[in-house]
């Protein structure tokens, strides 16, 4: 949607496919997204360029945190949804934060640069009373990764 917003035009499957790897590559979640952003706005040029099939060039600026920062403020794209930390005030998800770690697995979660110390920095502000023990953010790309290590650990 943020590409599109710049007269970039991405409709079919494979190009969904593509931006999907561009979030992977090139974007990363901000722990102080404002400051992020008026630090990028300030650079003046693309934080990457990146040349598609058809030559045309992509320069990717603020959508490098814009597009991973929707999952905290949705309100970003005009979304009317919960953001990602809504998750950890109900019910089951709240026992989670009295039995760390949290593992982040499968799509973004286990490749999205900076999401786990975000999440944690989240948490450490908006959950303080349910933290006892240090927390610790566990990435896996492989779900049987995370269930085996539940398995011995949990």
């Amino acid at each position: 949607k943020l590409l599109c917003e710049k007269g970039y035009n991405f409709t079919t499957a494979q190009d969904r496919l593509f931006c999907q790897k561009l979030v992977m590559d090139y974007c990363y979640v901000a722990l102080d997204f404002e400051k992020e952003l008026k630090r990028i706005r300030n650079l003046g040029e693309p934080l990457h360029e990146v040349v598609m099939k058809d030559g045309t060039v992509l320069k990717l600026r603020e959508e490098c945190i814009v597009a991973p920062e929707v999952l905290f403020n949705p309100g970003l794209v005009g979304m009317d949804k919960d953001n990602i930390m809504s998750l950890f005030q109900h019910g089951e998800f709240t026992s989670l934060l009295r039995a760390p770690p949290l593992i982040l697995s499968g799509g973004c979660a286990s490749g999205l640069k900076g999401l786990g110390e975000r999440i944690l920095e989240e948490l450490k502000t908006v959950h303080e009373k349910f933290i006892r023990t240090p927390y610790q953010i566990m990435k896996s790309n492989v779900r049987e990764d995370a269930i085996r290590w539940l398995n011995v650990h949990g």
